[in-house]
């Protein structure tokens, strides 16, 4: 009652008129409308699929994302995930719902993407987990901790696709008994690696089928981008 949270922009901090998705007119962030069938990422081209997942074995059925990760929405996943800005999962957990009321996703429950016990003490708290709870709430579906980080991985953020997923490899276990149909979230996808090992395991655990939502996701690059990124790894 004292601090509402949707009279405040979350990303400008200006006074708005209260809105499901806490932003000022300035701060609306890019919803990814032009997406690949496959990864969910935001795609360039016309076709249905984009070039990031292209020759990839994807262990997930089908992924979507709400947004592209860029400007606002990167500042939002920053205070929310270093930030301890834990209130953002309940807001950002409205655009996850506008995603599957236009899907036809059907599933026994919510799970989401775990981290390591010795990250989680020092952050507080698993910002997969805020969101994944939030939006079982909004459905009506059960939220159930079906993953455990069982191997500290180094930080991830300056490794490419390949390194990642053998950074990944054996760092997950099923830890409950696993549903045929799931819904496994995160905050954000970049090269997929994390939510398809984490598919990887939920299906070798006896799901059958696994969906993949996350908030935001890197879109598909340019050409000339991954070039340049090819020519760098070669380089290093």
């Amino acid at each position: 009652m004292l601090f509402p949270d949707d009279i405040k922009c979350i990303v400008c901090g200006r006074e708005i008129t209260p809105n499901r998705y806490g932003l000022c007119d300035n701060c609306k962030l890019l919803i990814n409308d032009n997406f690949c069938l496959r990864c969910g990422r935001h795609k360039i081209g016309v076709g249905d699929y984009c070039s990031e997942c292209g020759g990839q074995s994807l262990m997930f059925d089908e992924a979507r994302s709400a947004v592209s990760y860029d400007g606002n929405a990167k500042d939002l996943i920053y205070k929310l995930k270093y930030g301890n800005a834990k209130y953002l999962a309940n807001t950002l957990s409205q655009y996850l719902l506008d995603v599957l009321l236009v899907s036809d996703w059907q599933a026994d429950c919510i799970t989401f993407v775990p981290i390591h016990k010795t990250r989680q003490r020092l952050r507080g708290y698993n910002q997969a987990e805020l969101l994944a709870r939030f939006l079982a709430e909004r459905i009506n579906l059960p939220c159930e901790n079906l993953l455990e980080k069982s191997v500290k991985t180094p930080n991830q953020a300056r490794l490419n696709r390949e390194q990642r997923m053998q950074n990944l490899k054996g760092s997950f276990r099923a830890v409950a008994d696993v549903p045929t149909h799931i819904i496994l979230v995160d905050d954000v996808m970049t090269t997929g690696s994390t939510v398809n090992e984490c598919s990887a395991v939920l299906k070798r655990a006896g799901a059958k089928v696994v969906y993949v939502l996350t908030f935001a996701s890197v879109p598909e690059r340019p050409v000339l981008d991954k070039a340049t990124q090819n020519i760098t790894d070669f380089r290093r």
